[in-house]
């Protein structure tokens, strides 16, 4: 009988836990992570443009995924760091400027990956 009650019991709260919801989502945590990547690969040493447009067009994908969603914090979080890349593309090139964005964007990146990644 003791063990009928802790096998049901032990049933009862694995079940449960299952019910809780969850925020993670692979499909953002992806884009998080290649954003992140783009970010860190782009060089202003030279021609940056085609670099800045795929950060660019990843963090689009991100911005509409998360709107799509209606992953509120994350959007929040994205809009900046979509200003700062459209601010870097609409701009003619220029080393200095580019390499003041890029320590932005990997700042604005890292701190879109900590809220991403750290959902549960």
């Amino acid at each position: 009988m003791t063990k009928t009650i802790l096998v049901l019991g032990s049933a009862l709260i694995i079940s449960g836990c299952s019910m809780i919801p969850s925020m993670w989502d692979d499909n953002e945590s992806y884009a998080v992570a290649k954003i992140r990547h783009s970010v860190d690969a782009m060089d202003c040493s030279g021609n940056y443009l085609p670099q800045a447009r795929q950060v660019q067009s990843d963090v689009r994908f991100l911005e509409l995924y998360s709107s799509s969603k209606g992953s509120d914090d994350l959007l929040e979080m994205v809009t900046p760091m979509k200003q700062t890349i459209d601010g870097l593309v609409e701009k003619e090139e220029n080393k200095v400027f580019c390499t003041l964005k890029k320590k932005q964007l990997v700042k604005q990146s890292a701190l879109i990956a900590d809220a991403a990644m750290e959902r549960f």
